[in-house]
């Protein structure tokens, strides 16, 4: 078999998909879902009390939020489809079921029993799948590898209450943080095997559908919960509804893997091999360990974080490395894009966008007149994940809807953000929904206590129209970035004063912008890892006295980059 070569062009995208689907009742008018919210006043008014909440995800980002609002006297259950709770640091052998080629359609209904609660059991070879295949499919293994390291420090990559130990490496294993995420669920009675949270906490449970009750004043939640029985050798499904008053996504951005789209893929992708995978053509996702690529030809699809640090990690063991590369001019690249080209290892040949997959013709090896023939060999797509917002489709316009499954971007730094939702996570046309947003480990304990004030009643959201103009805003749409940037920095500082705000007129603790003593720490790593002179002190002071309606300032901000994309 052999790849035809073009000139370099992009052929990786990172989007992602949400696991939430809601119904039509998104048709009906803002109004009709929220009669009583405060038109003619300053403020949103809810229209009932806000007591039960779920929250979807039990990764850093919902395990923080559930803890939150447990705090503060709200009635929680936490669901993740997982067994335990970690997101995309729970590292398990197991991996995520084969991808699809080319690309599914992310709007896929799920098959749910007509009546509920309902109770299944699978057998081996029960509609085509085994046990460990339908199991897998359920909680959708994550995709971190054995050797990961982050490409964080721990100053900037942990939770409160649960600190490293002092004599942690520079860069943190994944299993590090892996144990420091669990361990900061077990304080908050959130892990798996904490008793004590059984009535909050549902592990092993995925959400399959999400709508409003018929009068429209609840949420109504329709998950699946899987359980394996040993002595029988089956597996047991159950599905029920559950109602809520707010809801949390906390699912993060890494959810369905892309595939790209390229002439004879499909057709590649249908080789077997003798690996984890199965195939001779995987996502990235499936990767775990270097050892079974010895003496064996590699092509990287992607050069962005995933690629060159799978790259590096097989390097050691492999024949022959390749990576596929988009056209680029090095001095127009974001720093951190820089940072993944220099991490791939020195024996790394690029090369340029793959065109097609066709039959071999040939038995020559290297690349000639364009092809490049592989032998005993395995392609790597590290071409990112794709961002859907399938929820929103009924609300948005018939072209906005369309955009929204169209193929991803080409280049995985631009993908896009969450659509209507404001700076504060809440989703604008119904507030009683809310996405974490931003970076778990340092903004997401301001946004969690921002969801719990404003739906326990001591801090406000502006009205709808507000809110509007805010999301088209400048100043409020750009807080986004990688952390020590501008955007990341006015981010903190507008939570800070936000919710510290509220607080004074309307009671609670009051909140402290990040610890003056942690930027020097982070700055030096920054420069040291990352890229000299890119991250400074001045990113965090020169805030203090700039107003904030100069914060939109173009030497202030560092829109090309979206933090979700690249930690």
């Amino acid at each position: 078999m052999y790849l035809s070569l073009l000139p370099l062009a992009a052929i990786s995208g990172l989007v992602v998909a949400q696991q939430v689907v809601l119904d039509d009742s998104f048709n009906k008018p803002v109004y009709e879902l929220h009669p009583n919210l405060d038109r003619s006043g300053q403020w949103t008014v809810f229209n009932s009390t806000i007591k039960r909440v779920a929250v979807i995800g039990a990764g850093p980002a919902g395990l923080q939020a559930a803890a939150t609002l447990v705090t503060h006297n709200f009635t929680v259950r936490l669901f993740d489809r997982a067994p335990g709770p970690g997101g995309n640091w729970l590292y398990s052998e197991q991996v995520p079921v084969r991808e699809s080629y080319p690309d599914a359609p992310l709007d896929k209904d799920r098959q749910i029993p007509d009546t509920l609660p309902a109770t299944k059991y699978y057998s081996e070879g029960d509609e085509g799948l085994t046990l460990d295949e339908r199991w897998r499919e359920h909680w959708q293994p994550r995709s971190i590898w054995n050797s990961l390291h982050t490409n964080s420090p721990a100053v900037i990559t942990g939770l409160s209450e649960v600190p490293y130990p002092p004599d942690h490496s520079w860069v943190i294993s994944a299993h590090t943080i892996g144990a420091h995420v669990r361990a900061y669920a077990t304080i908050h009675s959130l892990n798996s095997n904490d008793e004590s949270g059984s009535s909050v906490h549902a592990y092993s449970t995925r959400v399959e559908k999400l709508t409003k009750t018929p009068d429209n004043s609840t949420w109504l939640l329709t998950v699946r919960h899987l359980k394996r029985l040993e002595e029988s050798n089956r597996i047991k499904a159950t599905w029920w509804t559950e109602e809520f008053d707010a809801i949390v996504v906390a699912s993060g951005p890494y959810d369905s893997p892309h595939v790209p789209d390229i002439e004879g893929l499909v057709q590649w992708s249908k080789v077997k091999s003798e690996n984890p995978a199965g195939h001779s053509v995987y996502h990235s996702r499936v990767y775990r360990n270097p050892e079974r690529y010895a003496d064996k030809t590699v092509l990287v699809v992607g050069v962005g974080t995933s690629g060159s640090e799978i790259a590096r990690d097989i390097a050691p063991f492999a024949k022959k490395l390749y990576a596929s590369s988009k056209e680029y001019d090095w001095d127009k690249l974001h720093p951190f894009q820089r940072r993944s080209f220099r991490r791939f290892p020195s024996e790394t040949e690029f090369i340029p966008q793959i065109s097609s997959f066709k039959p071999l013709s040939s038995l020559d090896n290297g690349i000639r007149g364009g092809q490049i023939v592989l032998f005993n060999g395995s392609i790597i797509l590290a071409t990112g994940y794709r961002r859907a917002n399938p929820f929103l489709l009924s609300v948005l316009g018939q072209e906005d809807a369309n955009n929204l499954v169209k193929p991803p971007p080409s280049d995985v730094f631009t993908g896009s953000q969450l659509k209507n939702v404001h700076w504060t996570g809440h989703y604008i046309p119904d507030p009683t929904l809310a996405f974490t947003t931003v970076r778990p480990w340092t903004a997401g304990r301001y946004q969690s206590y921002g969801f719990a004030k404003v739906w326990e009643g001591t801090a406000r959201l502006p009205n709808e129209a507000e809110l509007w103009r805010q999301y088209n805003s400048t100043r409020f749409n750009n807080f986004r970035g990688l952390f020590g940037t501008g955007p990341s920095e006015a981010l903190v500082r507008q939570y800070v004063t936000w919710l510290n705000n509220e607080s004074l007129e309307h009671g609670g603790r009051l909140v402290a912008p990040w610890p003056v003593e942690n930027r020097e720490i982070f700055t030096y790593y920054a420069n040291l890892e990352w890229e000299s002179s890119y991250i400074s002190q001045a990113n965090f002071t020169r805030f203090e006295n700039l107003p904030a309606n100069e914060w939109s300032k173009d030497d202030i901000w560092d829109v090309s980059v979206m933090e979700d994309e690249f930690w």
